[in-house]
């Protein structure tokens, strides 16, 4: 019985990408007599490029990776498949066969074979059948892994607008809310800054991570840093070198200890009134932040610039009406004060009663 249909089922099997590594390479390689196999994988359903691959030497990797990147575009236009050499001084590879990995949608990665002497074994190519099968695996695959993101996404803002809509007390469901985003992009801290009443400067609404205690005594004026920079554009931002930025403000970083490596800020605007930013710090390992990222907080920052301006606006209304009415201790001894925008229980049993 053929082995092939092996290394499809493998493929149909994963259920994530990292599977690949273990299980499809070191079986293209045994089924195709080769010493060592790649899989390189671009595409808009993914948030970066992948580079998998088995039986190559390690010092060999990094170069392998700038192959595929530059030889992607070219044959992503084609279908055969192109040989290039290594490095003699590295066996068992001394060339790689790149394969492009095509669909009716287009092209999204590249297969690479090793072979010893500059080529493959003559059973190897064209691969016959076994090919499409796997582009065709491995397409089904890509598209498993988008729905799962888009799904994923999806409950990350579903959770956090119930929590928002549920809340009795706005600043412990914010603070719920940062350790949500946190969790779902796997940071090192958050932070809402607000805008004082004169909207001169921005002090720390809620915080979380290392800085937290510094932060939530802070202030600094809404003109500066990259929350200013934000705030005033009105554009969300991804910055992944914040050091290496002008417009960052660093005094807050010098006071805390804390580092700011990279960055996601995203302004809080609730219809044309400015509220603050949102501050999204450090992908945990020193990962970039990708623009997906960036499009799943934009839903949730509107989320919580409306809650805030509805907090503030439910505040004014408890001191220019609520208090004047019922008194400055009707609320003594109930377990919820007047500290959301919905009204007290008090207040509602006396209108029934009236």
């Amino acid at each position: 019985m053929s082995r092939k249909p092996d290394a499809v089922h493998q493929v149909l099997a994963a259920n994530k990408l990292e599977d690949l590594p273990d299980s499809i390479l070191p079986l293209l390689g045994r089924i195709l007599a080769i010493p060592a196999t790649l899989l390189y994988l671009e595409d808009a359903r993914l948030p970066d490029h992948y580079l998998f691959h088995a039986g190559f030497p390690p010092e060999l990797i990094r170069s392998l990776e700038q192959i595929c990147r530059e030889q992607f575009a070219p044959l992503s236009q084609q279908s055969q498949p192109l040989t290039l050499p290594l490095s003699p001084a590295s066996p068992p590879a001394g060339s790689v066969t790149l394969c492009p990995l095509r669909t009716p949608k287009g092209c999204f990665g590249l297969l690479g074979l090793a072979g010893p002497e500059g080529n493959l074994p003559p059973k190897t190519l064209p691969l016959g059948s076994l090919l499409p099968l796997l582009t065709h695996a491995l397409g089904n695959l890509l598209d498993r892994v988008d729905l799962d993101k888009r799904l994923t996404h999806l409950n990350t803002y579903l959770s956090v607008s119930s929590m928002i809509a549920q809340t009795l007390d706005l600043r412990d469901v914010l603070e719920g809310v940062l350790y949500f985003c946190m969790d779902a992009l796997a940071v090192e801290a958050a932070s809402i800054l607000l805008l004082d009443y004169e909207k001169k400067n921005f002090r720390f609404y809620s915080a979380e991570g290392e800085a937290k205690e510094v932060l939530l005594k802070a202030t600094f004026p809404a003109n500066q840093g990259l929350a200013g920079s934000v705030l005033e554009t009105q554009q969300a931002e991804i910055i992944n070198d914040v050091q290496h930025d002008p417009r960052f403000y660093g005094r807050l970083d010098s006071e805390s200890g804390f580092q700011t490596r990279g960055m996601i800020v995203l302004p809080l605007t609730a219809g044309e009134e400015k509220i603050g930013v949102l501050e999204i710090l450090n992908k945990m390992g020193g990962k970039p932040f990708l623009n997906e990222e960036l499009l799943l907080l934009q839903s949730i920052a509107e989320e919580i610039a409306f809650a805030i301006r509805n907090g503030k606006l439910f505040e004014v209304v408890v001191n220019s009406y609520c208090k004047q009415r019922q008194g400055e201790t009707s609320c003594k001894g109930c377990k919820r004060p007047l500290g959301s925008w919905t009204p007290c229980a008090r207040y509602r049993e006396a209108s029934i009663e009236v």
